[in-house]
């Protein structure tokens, strides 16, 4: 009768069904959906991992806590939704803002931004990603352009636009919800870019 090998700790080790990085792709892809809908306070970490299909643990090991999470999520959120290297001006800026509120609700991002209850920690990541995705693409093209205290500009832009999509998703005005996106892209453009109607 021949002696059965002992097994090495790497061979009795369980076989995971995902791997770490499949694992972690699928937490933060849930984290994003969960935040967006419900906010930071009303998604659980259970919920998460539930959604993903693994886990809740592994969030710890992954991220570090659900604040961690949620500061992944913000800094993730938009980055595969447009192929372009860099947004181009207010109209395009715009065209992607409402587009993703528009199909997926508040974001993680303006989620952190508008409510009460966000940590300091949260709220000054998603002021970065705000100022690195969306106003330092403004302020490099008011820059160019030589506008006067571009980054006072670029920024009065921003709030504009995120006062535009906050009211057309709460239902602030009525035509303002009801509106074809595209149309309002380009009422957009026209009121804040300084530029006529693309019809």
């Amino acid at each position: 009768m021949t002696a059965r090998a002992v097994p090495t700790a790497e061979e009795a080790r369980p076989k995971r069904s995902r791997d770490a990085g499949a694992s972690k792709a699928a937490l933060l892809g849930a984290a994003q959906v969960l935040f967006g809908q419900r906010g930071f306070e009303g998604t659980t970490t259970r919920d998460i991992g539930e959604l993903a299909g693994v886990d809740a643990a592994l969030i710890a090991r992954y991220f570090g806590s659900k604040a961690d999470l949620y500061i992944a999520a913000v800094v993730a959120e938009g980055q595969n939704e447009r192929p372009p290297e860099r947004f181009e001006g207010v109209e395009d800026i715009a065209r992607a803002l409402l587009a993703r509120t528009d199909t997926s609700g508040l974001g993680p991002v303006t989620q952190a931004l508008i409510r009460s209850d966000t940590t300091p920690e949260i709220r000054d990541a998603a002021r970065a990603h705000m100022q690195r995705r969306m106003v330092e693409p403004l302020l490099a093209d008011l820059t160019v352009a030589g506008a006067d205290r571009p980054q006072l500009r670029a920024e009065v832009l921003m709030a504009a636009l995120m006062g535009i999509n906050l009211g057309r998703a709460v239902g602030w005005f009525d035509e303002l919800q009801s509106v074809p996106r595209e149309q309002l892209v380009e009422l957009v453009a026209e009121l804040l870019d300084g530029r006529p109607p693309l019809r």
